[in-house]
């Protein structure tokens, strides 16, 4: 038997070093269950600056290794099989020197090196399914080697209904949603917002988007959205904010060239922010326009900084946003849906105001990050302690 007195040992393993969803997901429980969960995150060299700088902040311990992504490039994709091999041995060999007692997966169904290592390593896996949008020869594999996995957590109930026919052997799992700090983000702190003041913008409705740059954050709806308000182009301003990786230029520019076409106005593009807070304060609707989502933290984010939300209805959104209650739901691709809720809230600002007051109050009592550690907690304990003596 574990004796639980002792802290765990974790690997929490990702194969994408792009600070996104997962990554902050991943420092945050690290950070706040130190006390009684020792984590090591085990994370690309490449492309991974941002995520180490943040570890580093946040005094998480980290293992940078030459580990290859996944991607729809072929030259990536060769890469990949031919240092499969290699790479699923450099994971091996790190995690027998730290003896971990369990590994954790954390990118999604497709980090199979780490699992496979796990294995070899005869270490418990946790397996972290956080999407509802896998190409399918990837969920065909992965339901191959699910068995080999000790639990799953699932990051929404949409993604357990999305791999459900995926799984052939019953397994124990866990549900946990992204974690919002509501103590970190909170309305009533200062913060600076000059960078985002401008004359032409401070007596307008600013209404934004935080995430990277990608096809599955429904950008084009948004500017199809933008479009239709352009009678409203004197009272509202749109934000597009988040960074565009190298892999996702050739969708940025054609987001770009839409915008020029179709002479939309009112919608800025904005570089990522280490810190989005001041973003948040800044804004005074928050739309999420994706087509696929799971347990969207950027949402949870806006909902803790007292935000409005105009959101498709996309992963789990609908359990914490109950449509005319804290924000509105849209169908996704709906641009219309998306322009006649948004006009609600220009023509309404106590709405606004009260949407984003119980947005918070179901962040704090749903969403918060204690919550959160408390369930990755009992996750590992289980695990673990699954059929020892």
């Amino acid at each position: 038997m574990h004796k639980f007195s002792n802290k765990i040992k974790v690997a929490n393993i990702i194969e994408d070093g792009r600070l996104a969803g997962p990554q902050n997901r991943m420092m945050k429980v690290a950070s706040a269950s130190n006390n009684i969960v020792h984590t090591k995150i085990i994370l690309p060299k490449r492309n991974s600056e941002d995520f180490q700088n943040q570890c580093n902040k946040l005094r998480i311990n980290y293992i940078p290794l030459s580990l290859s992504t996944m991607s729809s490039n072929w030259i990536s994709i060769i890469r990949y099989l031919v240092l499969f091999p290699y790479e699923i041995l450099l994971l091996f060999n790190v995690l027998k020197k730290n003896k971990f007692d369990i590994v954790h997966l954390s990118g999604g169904c497709w980090q199979f090196k780490g699992l496979i290592a796990a294995k070899l390593a005869k270490i418990k896996v946790i397996w972290h399914l956080n999407d509802t949008n896998a190409p399918l020869l990837i969920r065909k594999i992965f339901s191959l080697l699910s068995p080999l996995a000790n639990s799953i957590i699932f990051a929404s109930e949409r993604t357990r209904d999305y791999y459900k026919n995926y799984l052939p052997v019953k397994i124990r799992s866990f549900l946990i949603q992204s974690p919002v700090d509501v103590n970190f983000f909170d309305p009533s702190l200062k913060y600076n917002t000059e960078e985002f003041e401008k004359n032409f913008w401070e007596d307008k409705i600013k209404i934004g988007t935080i995430g990277n740059i990608n096809p599955n954050k429904g950008h084009i709806t948004l500017l199809k959205t933008a479009k239709l308000l352009s009678n409203y182009s004197g009272q509202i301003i749109f934000f597009i904010i988040g960074p565009v990786y190298k892999s996702q230029r050739k969708y940025f520019e054609s987001l770009k060239k839409i915008k020029k076409k179709e002479k939309i106005d009112n919608v800025i593009f904005l570089d990522g922010k280490k810190d989005v807070r001041p973003i948040l304060k800044f804004l005074d609707i928050y739309i999420c326009s994706s087509d696929f989502e799971a347990s969207p933290l950027s949402v949870w984010e806006a909902m803790a900084m007292e935000k409005a939300i105009v959101s498709s209805d996309v992963g789990d959104v609908r359990k914490f946003i109950e449509n005319g209650v804290n924000g509105f739901l849209v169908e996704k691709g709906d641009a219309v849906g998306f322009a006649d809720n948004i006009k609600k809230l220009i023509e309404k600002p106590n709405t606004r105001i009260n949407f984003g007051k119980i947005a918070r109050e179901v962040a704090k009592n749903k969403l918060d990050l204690n919550l959160c550690v408390k369930l990755h907690n009992l996750a590992y304990q289980k695990t673990i302690s699954e059929n020892c003596d």
